[in-house]
């Protein structure tokens, strides 16, 4: 088949496109309220988009309505808010939802999220066997590498395990997990590990389903496993990891389940690790690297791929920016002409061989995870992460890898002026004010008893241990909230899960950092509902080594929970880490908080997502640094930090 430029009738949703297009071209989008989001999703449509990625704030992926306390300044920022169902619809205005492939990145709020989807589907007359798309439901990595989890993991591995069942039985077409590898990856894991990760927990989620199910009914739930995968900037390992992915899955299900020729599908997103906020044109090129190891091989070609902002080191990508990855893809697609070969790779003796070293220790891996169990399986993925990237830092700190930009061939290019279009903050408050407005309204305006009926039905189905589908369509389509049916299930089974403070990985990298003159106590946390960890670990295994006592203040905090941590254990620093776009709501709830404690002696420093713009905003209200992504030199971090720390002991 040969790939022809599509032409400007295609760029416009025409028609002049390939009968057969390779793989789904996706972007990953949503931001604001419904509406705003819904608009995004049409430009991207019409500028050829053809499948939706849907992003949900963190208030949304963590549980909480948009009027919850610690949801201020996070409404709609890393994502859409979604509430009910009539928010859903708003979302999916005008989309035949017959007719597109939606994916959705939702994970502990997988059931409620596909509920208001399917809800919105009935209203509209569209069986939900003509659905087609994806729930991400993998609740083992939020544990380790991403922290969107809410219940404990015994609870989310039953709650995973439900909506597959459900989903096989009720909505045929949906692909009801993506069990992923990608995050594993932007947390500091290799090629094997990666696919071993993933495919351990595909292992563990089909032995709990195995025992509830028919044999072609367990097949069938077999063949709808699905997974998502990464991409990185080293080419041959990367595409032998694809192909290794590809190679073991089918075995795997045979020798373990006996169901031959399974199909391994997968979504992929290019590894975001790379991306550097310094010469951000030079993120152009490697996305556009990232992009060929998941799509060259015809017998390993992922199912979708979506590629990101090449300024995400600095904020989310704005329409301009989601629209130069449709276009990469595009030219990937319809220029290159890659779809008119066969397997290029078959029979070289190199990829086949290193494709098989990666499947062998994927595998072994994989095994070892399923025979240690869910819960076990955390704690040794999280330490074995927390190793792997400090033992990256150091290596990229001793120039042992090279990254262009950052610690060779360093300055700036100058072809991209300025960051990425930002909302203004007051109208930020203000459109987080309405949307609090139009929540309180559908509470008062809905029928508070039928809501009421279906909560006390999730409930007795929580504690029982019986499937909550049932219940959680009803609650949906009555017009409960995201927070209600997290509440629900909350009380019900062990409340909310509280992850470790740190996990001690006593065997990480020594890091060359400075050493402190004198005692320096320093409290670490995260504020807001972002769970991403990895540059807290590495900040506190850092600063640990140069000789500073770390208190860990905990993750998804609320400014007062973090400055009342900082004064409890006598802190000199209090360093926040932010990454949801909240950072001078946080940052002014905090000094006004030290203020009235008459603890302005506490130093407070920033790091996260913060642009270039509200540095100086950050001085004015009294931060005494602020570190960014343009900051990965940990020497150079943990020096700031002891220039901000020592004074205070004089």
């Amino acid at each position: 088949m040969s790939n022809r430029s599509p032409g400007p009738d295609a760029a416009a949703g025409g028609s002049a496109r390939p009968a057969r297009e390779p793989w789904i071209i996706r972007t990953y989008a949503g931001f604001g309220d419904a509406a705003q989001a819904n608009r995004r999703f049409h430009e991207n449509l019409r500028q050829g988009q053809r499948g939706l990625s849907i992003a949900f704030d963190l208030p949304t992926q963590n549980g909480f309505d948009c009027d919850a306390p610690i949801a201020r300044g996070e409404v709609g920022k890393a994502g859409v808010s979604i509430c009910h169902w009539q928010d859903m619809d708003a979302l999916l205005a005008g989309i035949d939802l017959g007719a597109i492939n939606t994916s959705m990145t939702i994970n502990a709020t997988a059931p409620w999220l596909l509920a208001l989807y399917l809800v919105v589907a009935e209203r509209r007359g569209v069986a939900w066997d003509r659905l087609r798309g994806t729930t991400q439901n993998d609740l083992l990595k939020e544990y380790v590498a991403r922290g969107t989890s809410i219940f404990q993991p015994e609870v989310s591995l039953r709650l995973s395990a439900e909506l597959i069942r459900f989903c096989v039985e009720q909505v045929p077409n949906w692909n009801p997990i993506n069990c992923c590898g990608y995050h594993y990856m932007e947390s500091g894991a290799g090629p094997a590990e990666e696919i071993g990760y993933a495919f351990g927990n595909a292992l563990m989620l089909l032995d709990a389903l195995r025992p509830q199910l028919a044999p072609a009914a367990f097949e069938q739930t077999v063949r709808r496993i699905s997974f998502f995968i990464n991409s990185g900037i080293e080419l041959v390992p990367e595409i032998c990891k694809v192909r290794a992915y590809f190679k073991l899955w089918p075995e795997l299900c045979a020798a373990e389940y006996g169901i031959a020729d399974v199909a391994f599908r997968a979504g992929c997103q290019v590894r975001s690790l790379t991306l550097t906020e310094q010469q951000p044109e030079l993120n152009i090129i490697r996305i556009a690297y990232e992009a060929l190891p998941v799509v060259l091989s015809a017998n390993a070609r992922v199912n979708a791929l979506q590629l990101p902002g090449f300024r995400e080191a600095r904020g989310l990508p704005d329409q301009a920016e989601q629209l130069l990855s449709l276009r990469t893809q595009q030219i990937l697609m319809y220029e290159t002409e890659l779809a008119r070969y066969g397997d290029i790779f078959e029979g070289s003796r190199v990829i086949e061989g290193l494709t098989q070293e990666i499947a062998d220790r994927a595998r072994t891996i994989a095994m070892e995870l399923r025979q240690a169990g869910y819960k076990r399986a955390i704690e040794i993925i999280a330490g074995q992460l927390t190793r792997r990237l400090t033992e990256r830092q150091a290596m990229l700190e001793a120039g042992e890898i090279i990254q262009v930009g950052v610690n060779a061939f360093s300055g700036e290019i100058g072809l991209v002026s300025g960051e990425p279009v930002y909302e203004d903050i007051g109208a930020q408050a203000a459109a987080e004010s309405a949307r609090i407005a139009e929540l309180e309204r559908w509470r008062a305006e809905r029928d508070t008893a039928a809501v009421a009926s279906a909560r006390e039905k999730l409930e007795r189905a929580g504690a029982a241990g019986d499937d909550i589908m049932p219940a959680t369509l009803a609650l949906a389509r009555a017009g409960g909230t995201v927070g209600e049916w997290t509440q629900s299930l909350e009380r019900s089974t062990r409340g909310r899960y509280v992850p470790p403070v740190l996990d001690s990985a006593g065997a990480v990298q020594l890091l060359r950092v400075p050493r402190a003159r004198r005692p320096i106590r320093i409290a670490l946390g995260k504020a807001g509902l972002d769970g991403h960890v990895n540059a807290v670990k590495l900040l506190a295994h850092a600063c640990r080594q140069a000789g500073m006592e770390v208190i860990i203040a905990g993750f998804k905090q609320t400014a007062a929970q973090l400055v009342e941590v900082a004064l409890q254990e006598d802190a000199q620093v209090l360093g926040v880490s932010s990454m949801a776009g909240a950072h001078m709501t946080i940052a002014a709830e905090i000094v006004q908080l030290l203020r009235q404690r008459n603890a302005e002696h506490v130093a407070l420093i920033m790091g996260g997502i913060i642009p270039e713009r509200d540095r100086a905003a950050l001085a004015e209200l009294g931060v005494k640094a602020v570190f960014t992504p343009r900051d990965s030199i940990l020497h150079d971090v943990v020096s700031r930090v002891l220039a901000v720390a020592e004074p205070q002991e004089g």
